[in-house]
């Protein structure tokens, strides 16, 4: 799962960044309410309603349910965390009474996943998929070669590592039907799609023995004791250099898994609960993926002796379920989000987490060349279900990356990479045509480069690529030089469920189960005592006196970024005309670990009500500046009612969050 940063829980827990762990069951229905049914509204007597007061009515309420939160406690403090047990919850699971077996299943079974459109011109991995794993820092001891060829340590008492090359090494053998769920999947095509058409560029079935490419151990200084997000991102960093993978092209379909060592606490792991994520940085050398893989038999939570084999292979069941799932999600949306997601923001393995062996579309084995490794099953447009295994789909005789529109400077050097593979492995040429003057491409590596003058608007560029049999692929995309603002890829949507259409419940319409975390039921709301700027759902703060009410989204900042805006439409519909009294709206930054403010980002009162909805942007850079890009925050807009009623509506739609 992406980092959203997406993580893969223990089981029983959600697949998503903690405060987004909630964008699951539901998240997709656009109206879980008839249209007609005012949530606020009284169960009998009509009643004018001031802003801001539908609890104020003096009939009585229909009562709504409660808010499930999401967990912050790590795996180790899960009461169905032992050693040896058969998981019977599935993932996001409503947790019901705590017993295994009880709740709903939240996993988006009935949602497509669709494609984002791609994300610094990446939106799957269109070449043969590599993996280096490195071993972080000097608590993994000396490294030798055991009798297979694989690197082994003195300090990974499990032996964590040659397990995962074996994994690695063992893709695209024989028996490998599960690597075929994924060649589905592309890039290249409309925003939104569902289907790949024939000759888009699918992701290729990876030929035995070539998926891991590298094993690093780095242990020239010991790795962090619980690493921060930016430290990782930097060691994904140290790999690709290490690799010598020193280009756009060379990291183009590439992830760095980075292994901590055992007793460590990477981005908080325990504490908040998940096994794993993946992501994404930009850096010199292009775009960068990679994994946040801790050392997963320290938890009994993260996969270890889930088939209750006790032997020392069993304890390493973690690395095949959690590792294939970051693998697959990796390949499928290796520049987070700009892959394939569905409405709630899972990936194709978030929707098949911890389905209980046995049950359908539940975790399985699968045989393959070194040994016999348990997987769980991915999600499939195709069958519209969780499989283990599919026809293979041919990837085209040439794939070229999507590449992104974008706005550069006039008369400065610039380089954009356009990056082909060839089914084949036979080299490609490149050419290029509506090039605005003073750039041109280098035929040999696919770079365009060179000083542009300044270009009347958006001009289209399309690129070929050329095999040596002749056969071609052609992507275009749109330049402007000379425009202001941020050089480079256009930004993209950060936010899941940004106009709040997913609403507020999950499959069975009784958790509260929205991405924006609200404060409270009815915060996230259809009511037709308001309206929405589009849509039909949109979040009404300022609805209590005696508490604040809120609603709450985690943004996954990416390293190498440097820009970030936050915005968002504002209708202000007051009656305090207080002027030293006002009721107030606030942005708050938080910290994602403590949930404790980091600041607030901008505040508006009541003393400016709005005549309907008005756009607000609020520039994140300076706060994000402040923790480090790369680390995950909170947005959290809060009101505060200064009176003993309320009587300001601060009401939020169609919100937006993009990084550039």
């Amino acid at each position: 799962m992406i980092r959203f940063r997406s993580r893969l829980f223990q089981r029983g827990r959600r697949t998503a960044l903690v405060a987004l762990a909630a964008a699951l069951a539901g998240a997709a229905l656009s109206s879980p309410l008839p249209a007609v049914a005012d949530p606020h509204a009284p169960e009998t007597a009509t009643v004018a309603v001031q802003p801001g007061t539908p609890k104020t009515v003096t009939t009585p309420q229909k009562s709504g349910p409660h808010r499930a939160k999401a967990a912050r406690t790590g795996p180790a403090a899960s009461a169905n965390a032992g050693a040896g047990k058969t998981p019977q919850l599935v993932d996001g699971a409503d947790p019901g009474t705590g017993k295994d077996g009880d709740g709903s299943v939240a996993n988006e079974y009935d949602l497509q996943v669709t494609y984002k459109g791609g994300q610094e011109s990446t939106g799957v991995v269109i070449g043969a998929p590599k993996v280096y794993l490195v071993l972080w820092g000097s608590q993994w001891g000396t490294p030798s070669t055991n009798s297979t060829g694989d690197i082994v340590a003195s300090g990974d008492p499990d032996q964590a590592a040659p397990y995962q090359q074996d994994f690695f090494k063992a893709l695209g053998s024989a028996g490998d039907n599960w690597s075929a769920v994924l060649t589905q999947y592309c890039e290249g095509i409309a925003a939104g799609g569902i289907q790949c058409p024939a000759g888009s560029a699918h992701i290729p079935y990876p030929q035995a023995g070539s998926v891991l490419a590298g094993v690093w151990v780095d242990n020239a200084a010991p790795a962090p004791q619980a690493a921060t997000e930016p430290q990782i991102g930097a060691e994904a960093l140290a790999a690709a250099k290490h690799f010598g993978n020193l280009t756009e092209a060379q990291n183009r379909n590439v992830q760095y898994v980075i292994d901590s060592p055992q007793g460590t606490d990477p981005d908080k792991w325990k504490e908040l609960g998940y096994c794993a994520w993946h992501d994404f940085q930009r850096s010199p050398y292009g775009q960068l993926a990679y994994t946040n893989m801790p050392y997963l038999t320290d938890v009994a939570g993260c996969g270890t002796n889930w088939f209750h084999e006790n032997t020392p292979r069993g304890r390493l069941d973690g690395y095949g379920i959690i590792g294939g799932h970051e693998y697959a999600e990796t390949v499928t949306d290796p520049n987070t989000p700009g892959g394939w997601t569905d409405a709630t923001g899972q990936e194709i393995g978030d929707k098949c987490a911890w389905i209980p062996y046995g049950a359908n579309g539940g975790l399985f084995f699968e045989n393959l060349s070194t040994g016999s490794f348990p997987l769980q099953t991915l999600w499939s447009n195709t069958d519209h279900l969780c499989v283990g295994s599919d026809p293979v789909v041919a990837s085209p005789p040439v794939s070229l990356s999507t590449m992104c529109d974008r706005v550069d400077p006039a008369a400065r050097p610039m380089s954009i990479p356009a990056v082909g593979v060839s089914s084949s492995g036979s080299a490609l040429t490149y050419s290029a045509n509506g090039l605005p003057q003073g750039l041109s491409i280098d035929a040999h590596s696919g770079v365009i480069s060179g000083a542009a003058a300044a270009t009347n608007g958006y001009q289209r560029i399309t690129v070929t690529a050329t095999d040596g049999a002749g056969k071609t692929a052609s992507t275009g995309f749109w330049e402007n030089v000379g425009a202001t603002g941020q050089p480079g890829c256009g930004a993209i949507e950060q936010l899941t469920n940004p106009g709040f259409e997913n609403g507020s419940a999950n499959v069975n319409h009784t958790v509260m189960t929205d991405s924006w975390s609200p404060s409270g039921y009815n915060i996230v709301t259809p009511s037709s005592l308001h309206a929405a700027h589009s849509g039909t759902w949109y979040a009404w703060l300022g609805q209590d006196a005696g508490t604040d009410d809120s609603v709450t989204t985690y943004l996954n900042t990416y390293p190498g970024y440097g820009s970030a805006s936050f915005s968002f439409w504002l209708d202000v519909e007051s009656t305090n005309t207080s002027a030293t009294a006002p009721d107030t709206l606030s942005l708050v930054a938080i910290n994602q670990y403590t949930g404790q403010p980091i600041g607030t980002v901008k505040t508006w009162t009541s003393q400016n009500p709005t005549s309907g909805y008005q756009y607000q942007s609020v520039d994140l850079s300076p706060v994000i500046g402040q923790v480090g890009w790369g680390t995950t925050i909170g947005l959290k807009l809060v009101s505060h009612e200064a009176g003993t009623t309320p009587t300001t509506a601060f009401l939020i739609d169609d919100a937006s969050a993009r990084e550039s």
